[in-house]
């Protein structure tokens, strides 16, 4: 299963050398979402500078089934990741979730 981790300004370097596939956008995540359709990790930023969100890509997994075991988000828009938490809790409630703030 694949690890994702999406977010349009951070450094990514990280996250690849933990084995994550990074895409910068919505539209790349979906993209890869509709490929995979099974997913071990998804990593999460809220802001993702457009108009789509780390919200909207909750809300494409749960209307397309995408299947999924660990959600993590580590965005800084506190009020972003609140809806993405209470998103979670009422659609996602088998997966383990876990909020990592990112600091660098």
């Amino acid at each position: 299963m694949k690890k994702i981790f999406v977010d349009d300004k951070r450094n990514l370097d990280e996250a690849i050398k933990s084995g994550y596939i990074c895409v910068q956008s919505y539209k790349n995540c979906i993209m890869l979402l509709s490929i995979y359709k099974k997913v071990e990790i998804i990593n999460l930023d809220y802001d993702l500078g457009g108009q789509e969100t780390g919200l909207d890509i909750l809300i494409y997994m749960k209307g397309n089934n995408i299947e999924v075991k660990e959600i993590y988000i580590h965005s800084t828009h506190l009020e972003g990741v609140r809806k993405m938490e209470k998103y979670i809790k009422a659609n996602f409630k088998d997966v383990k979730y876990l909020y990592c703030p990112y600091s660098e």
